[in-house]
């Protein structure tokens, strides 16, 4: 089967940023935004009829002030006006503003369709003004934007937004379990598109939504993703509820026992944002800890290592940390305010090239690096022994140098071979062993009374 190029996800560059690298590692935000955006001040002519047009694309939703002045409010509504569709429509007799005079409107408004497209951000400042600020309209969090700013401050080279669209919830500000699990499983429609990248997938919901967790959702669609022929590498990382204890998470790892799935947990699963005193469940630890996996070079792991702006509520002992390392679950410790991932691995613990992340980039990358590699040299070439031979060597020179920048340790029995049952096809065969990252050092030493 022939697989064909799916639609580049939308950039959104900043003055001076320059397209990322074919290969490149981002984590993706998957969850609740704001549906409704605010317009402050709005300038608005006051004309001759009943009433006046509001300057807005979609659809306005509720009226916070109106007044002469920016920032003053002289009209109520109910009392001067209403709000009918987008337009202020004034009532008979009440006071109002001058005709033929601007006063001013702040409301707020419907997100257009935009917002709901998967965005690929450098700058912080571009995902409020597209999904709004941290704290919603309504008093809540944006999941969506303190995921965003957690990544880019935990260090990842950007991060994708991917807005779920309950605009047509029968309540967009707190959309029901069915609408939740139909608007995940439209945004997993939109990544299927993303042809570039890495992507670490951050579903920011817990626990079942109708039938299933927003996880599941996308691990399935992970699995089938990084297989060979689709070339769209990448791996879940997993939120539970809070107040789940550190035995229902090992449970839940090893329920999936796969190296496209990753289960952090800290402490009874609960996480707060730095500055914000809600606890929630693990959305904010492990959208913080996204962003920091995505900040290291290809092979390196992410242990005993700082995780910001978020805080936990305590810690496990060593021995349940140990417990849940070995059930395929990356345990949280906390100090002060200082959080620290102790490990993070898949859910799959066979052995370590199943099991650690860094080897995970490791595979992906080579496998991506040496693809492209070949395809930008050979691509509509007639295949032919020569051709085959040729490959080889490009293909040996590809390793060497992933060699030198220590991202593969060694590598050998490089082979290419026409595919017998897709003649268009060239197999390439290798083996590599990755360049691990240090996790352990064992120290022996003996005690002697004297030395001579």
């Amino acid at each position: 089967m022939l697989f064909l190029p799916g639609v580049v996800v939308r950039i959104v560059n900043d003055s001076g940023i320059i397209a990322p690298p074919a290969y490149q590692r981002y984590p993706v935000y998957i969850g609740e935004g704001d549906p409704y955006r605010l317009r402050t001040d709005a300038k608005v002519l006051r004309y001759s009829g009943t009433s006046d047009p509001l300057p807005t694309v979609t659809t306005a939703q509720d009226i916070v002030s109106v007044g002469d002045l920016p920032g003053f409010t002289n009209y109520t509504e109910g009392v001067n006006y209403n709000l009918v569709g987008n337009t202020i429509d004034w009532i008979f007799g009440a006071d109002q503003p001058t005709i033929g005079e601007y006063y001013y409107v702040t409301f707020t408004e419907t997100r257009p369709a935009s917002a709901y497209l998967p965005t690929l951000y450098f700058d912080e400042n571009l995902i409020y003004a597209d999904h709004g600020n941290r704290t919603r309209t309504n008093g809540n969090m944006n999941d969506v934007s303190v995921g965003g700013y957690l990544g880019l401050n935990a260090g990842a080279k950007g991060v994708i937004i991917a807005q779920l669209n309950l605009s047509g919830a029968s309540d967009p500000d707190a959309p029901t379990g069915e609408e939740l699990e139909n608007a995940f499983l439209a945004t997993r429609e939109q990544l299927e598109e993303i042809t570039d990248w890495k992507l670490f997938l951050v579903p920011m919901s817990s626990g079942t939504l109708d039938t299933v967790t927003a996880a599941n959702i996308f691990f399935n669609h992970a699995v089938l993703c990084s297989q060979p022929e689709r070339k769209q590498e990448r791996t879940v990382i997993a939120s539970l509820p809070k107040g789940t204890d550190y035995q229902t998470a090992v449970t839940y790892s090893q329920s999936y026992s796969h190296e496209r799935m990753v289960v952090p947990f800290p402490y009874a699963g609960t996480s707060k944002v730095v500055g914000y005193d809600t606890e929630y469940d693990t959305r904010f630890y492990v959208s913080s800890l996204a962003g920091k996996l995505c900040s290291v070079p290809i092979g390196r792991t992410i242990s005993d290592e700082i995780v910001p702006n978020v805080l936990c509520t305590g810690t496990y002992k060593p021995t349940i940390q140990e417990f849940m390392v070995q059930g395929g679950v990356g345990p949280v410790s906390q100090k002060g305010e200082v959080v620290r991932n102790v490990y993070i691995g898949t859910s799959d613990t066979t052995n370590a090239l199943t099991e650690d992340l860094g080897v995970q980039d490791i595979k992906d990358y080579v496998k991506k690096y040496w693809r492209e590699g070949l395809w930008a040299v050979y691509k509509n070439a007639p295949i032919t022994a020569g051709l085959l031979s040729n490959i080889v060597t490009s293909s040996e020179q590809i390793l060497k140098y992933l060699k030198s920048q220590t991202i593969v340790d060694d590598y050998r029995k490089v082979a290419a071979s026409q595919d017998l049952v897709e003649p268009r096809r060239v197999n390439l065969t290798g083996q590599i062993k990755p360049a691990y990252g240090l996790q352990y050092i064992d120290v022996t030493f003996t005690f002697v009374l004297n030395f001579t």
